[in-house]
């Protein structure tokens, strides 16, 4: 079996979402590159990489990417009733991607470097972010993210950040490029421009 996990490279899971760090996907996997991707990981204990497709699609042939995703574990499996493999991933950190190559079967890989977190510390969310807090409590209250049960410290610049970038109804290009930004205060006022942009 070919090399799928090392510590500076990953197997990629390109898809049309994009997942931030702290947040969940569920998703059914039925491509063999893929299943035999799960069962590696599962079986090692390992996590994969989640990228954003720049060109192509998420089944057949192996589409072009973006170059900074999220590391990934698997949190939970299950056999599904429609015969295919469902499991649940929670995103860890952000990763950058390089040099990526596809295997015989077509699954990526590519060399990963950990992006560092961008400091927060002196942001008190609930003096300094009030609008920013509003808005994820609103989002959080609508039922289908309801049904999520999604977990967010209100006290953590980071983790509200992250949660309000997953739930905004924007396209997935306006949220890679949310997760591309490696400021704290650029993101807060990138975030505050959508909201606006939202509401009006």
């Amino acid at each position: 079996m070919s090399l799928i996990h090392s510590d500076n490279r990953s197997a990629l899971l390109p898809l049309n979402t994009v997942l931030f760090p702290g947040c969940t996907l569920p998703l059914q996997i039925f491509e063999q590159r893929y299943l035999r991707l799960i069962k590696t990981c599962l079986r090692n204990n390992h996590g994969f990489v989640v990228i954003l497709i720049s060109a192509g699609k998420e089944v057949g042939d192996t589409p072009e990417t973006y170059s900074v995703g999220t590391y990934v574990e698997i949190i939970d499996w299950e056999m599904l009733e429609n015969g295919l493999f469902g499991i649940t991933i929670e995103a860890k950190h952000r990763v950058r991607v390089s040099n990526p190559c596809a295997q015989d079967d077509g699954l990526m890989t590519g060399e990963i470097e950990t992006l560092p977190l961008a400091d927060a510390a002196d942001i008190d969310c609930v003096t300094q972010l009030p609008d920013l807090v509003d808005t994820l409590k609103l989002l959080e209250q609508h039922p289908y993210i309801e049904k999520q049960a999604m977990e967010i410290d209100y006290s953590s610049t980071q983790d509200v950040c992250h949660k309000l970038s997953q739930l905004l109804p924007v396209d997935p290009l306006v949220k890679q490029s949310l997760l591309e930004i490696n400021n704290t205060a650029e993101k807060i006022d990138r975030l505050r421009e959508l909201i606006q942009q939202i509401q009006y």
